[in-house]
């Protein structure tokens, strides 16, 4: 049985935001605000184009998608593909430069990028209706 879950992949750019803040507030209203643009960008060219997205189990994402122009729905593009990488590498690349003056806050932070993205793997793609998703497995 797939479960919703509410959005918690904020939890490790939450982390990035507090171990850029102390150095540069600047570069933590950048990555706020990229982290924001680029999560548009991803739902855009990912979730908008899902055959299952008026019943997600990323509840967020799914709710987000009605707020954007409809998209047809079928086998993602390499423009697509190339949104879902530009909102993973930046959300996770972007803070490494001030996380690694902190080990332990660089530590937390992958265990949650991480974890989040096993818990997502593991909670939400097994049996999801997406035909078209690279992730997806029943």
């Amino acid at each position: 049985m797939r479960h919703h879950r509410p959005g918690h992949a904020h939890s490790g750019s939450s982390v990035g935001l507090y171990g850029i803040l102390p150095y540069s507030v600047t570069a933590a209203g950048i990555y706020l605000v990229g982290s924001i643009a680029v999560f548009l960008i991803f739902v855009y060219a990912f979730c908008a184009k899902c055959p299952v997205r008026d019943n997600c189990t990323h509840v967020l994402q799914g709710m987000v998608t009605h707020l954007m122009p409809g998209r047809t729905t079928g086998a993602y593009s390499r423009g697509d593909l190339l949104g879902t990488v530009v909102f993973f590498g930046f959300v996770a690349l972007f803070p490494q430069y001030w996380l690694i003056r902190n080990p332990m806050l660089m530590l937390v932070f992958w265990i949650l990028f991480l974890g989040n993205l096993a818990i997502t793997h593991y909670g939400c793609c097994k049996g999801c209706g997406n035909i078209y998703c690279l992730l997806r497995y029943e």
